[in-house]
């Protein structure tokens, strides 16, 4: 059950709290939680209702009850980073810096200077840059 403070500081009550009277703030506070544990009870999601000067509380619409049969998707369920299946096949000794130095390394020794070509390339396959026929 919220509190008088914590219902007045919200930004989607602070309209009626301004328009009720100060001295029935009590009264309102009473009709709020009685209208939502009333909601949450009956199944209404939506409710449309006017709050009176006095604190009183009228439903002026109500929306459709919320239908248990619906689909309802299954919760994600995300796993700790510490989960074994996040683990890499890689070793831990072959990081991405040291790839790329391994292939450029490799496109100089191999083509005869063509880690320039690989560099002006983009990243295209060292095989099509290198004429094996």
């Amino acid at each position: 059950m919220p509190t008088l403070s914590a219902l007045r500081s919200s930004p989607h009550f602070a309209p009626p709290f301004a328009h009720v009277f100060v001295l029935c703030w009590p009264i309102l506070v009473w009709q709020i939680n009685r209208l939502f544990s009333w909601s949450r009870r009956e199944g209404y999601p939506n409710i449309l209702y006017s709050v009176s000067r006095w604190g009183f509380i009228t439903i002026v619409y109500l929306g459709d009850r919320q239908d248990p049969d619906a689909y309802k998707p299954f919760p994600r369920i995300f796993r700790p980073l510490t989960d074994p299946s996040y683990a890499s096949d890689l070793p831990a000794c072959l990081a991405t810096g040291e790839i790329l130095t391994a292939v450029s390394i490799l496109a100089d020794e191999v083509g005869g200077g063509s880690s320039r070509l690989w560099r002006e390339s983009e990243g295209a396959l060292l095989s099509q840059l290198i004429n094996t026929s």
